[in-house]
């Protein structure tokens, strides 16, 4: 592991072996600050120690990385001068698994941080508006909110991870929620998993249904038991989430969701006669699309 952080001086170090030498840099962590953006990148500004020159900015060199794919991650057509390019790929090939688990851990602790603080009302995601609209499509509150706490429990010393999904359909007033409950265990690549526990639960009424009489591995006495003990705030956290997606879906169907026109045929119904054609025709209503 070559990123540290230095009890002695007080600042993160990066300690580079080098044939017969040995580099230190300081250095400090930038993250992407959009709630919903899953980049995934780090960026690492970097500082050389042990040179006259150390504190002089022209010296600092930032090295973007993908923390996942364990790449390089510059934005596509950004200059990159030679030496920083052929200096970032070697920093790079000096980083173990250690680092990179401790660079994601320190970006998953900044995006959920700025997650559970940002304003509901301001934070621009994409939804399916005519599926929520018109066949009350469920979204998952981590599919919208990727950086959001993820809710797990433990059961017979195996470690599970929770999905809820909530209806988010203008006006509606339903509590229900589905959740969705998987092996925290990874799974082969290209194998979709299997939920182990589907439950329809009404988070006011604290009903528990299996849903759609799926077959299920664990119990839904099992799964209830156990989230109930280990997450005692478990039906008001519930609770809310689901206001917050709806808030967030409620802002962003107000930018950007523009009715079909079959849709809005209702409000033609109820132009008058002789009144001007809502189409923009300039011409009277009757003369004009209520024939058509």
């Amino acid at each position: 592991m070559i990123l540290n952080f230095d009890e002695h001086t007080k600042k993160s170090i990066a300690t580079i072996e080098k044939a017969n030498r040995v580099e230190q840099y300081e250095f400090s962590l930038l993250f992407c600050d959009n709630p919903v953006c899953a980049c995934n990148t780090v960026h690492i500004n970097l500082s050389p120690l042990g040179n006259d020159n150390a504190g002089d900015a022209s010296f600092l060199c930032q090295i973007s990385i993908d923390v996942v794919e364990k790449k390089l991650a510059y934005p596509p057509g950004k200059k990159i001068p030679k030496e920083v390019m052929t200096f970032a790929k070697a920093f790079l090939r000096e980083l173990d698994e250690k680092d990179f688990s401790f660079l994601w851990s320190e970006y998953f602790r900044y995006k959920n941080k700025i997650t559970e603080e940002a304003n509901p009302d301001e934070i621009e995601a994409k939804f399916d508006y005519v599926a929520v609209e018109k066949e009350s499509l469920m979204y998952a509150y981590r599919d919208i909110l990727p950086f959001g706490e993820q809710l797990t429990l433990v059961i017979d010393g195996k470690k599970y991870i929770i999905f809820d999904s909530y209806c988010l359909r203008s006006g509606c007033t339903c509590t229900d929620t589905i959740l969705s409950i998987f092996s925290a265990e990874p799974s082969p690549k290209k194998k979709i998993r299997s939920a182990m526990c589907d439950v329809t639960l009404s988070y006011a009424k604290k009903s528990w249904v299996p849903y759609e009489n799926r077959e299920l591995s664990i119990s839904v006495k099992a799964a209830r038991s156990a989230i109930e003990k280990q997450i005692p705030d478990f039906y008001k956290k519930l609770k809310q989430r689901h206001l917050t997606l709806k808030r967030i879906y409620a802002h962003c169907k107000k930018k950007h969701y523009s009715p079909p026109l079959l849709e809005q045929s209702a409000q033609i119904q109820k132009v008058g006669r002789n009144a001007p054609c809502p189409c923009g025709s300039g011409k009277k209503y009757k003369k004009c699309c209520m024939g058509k």
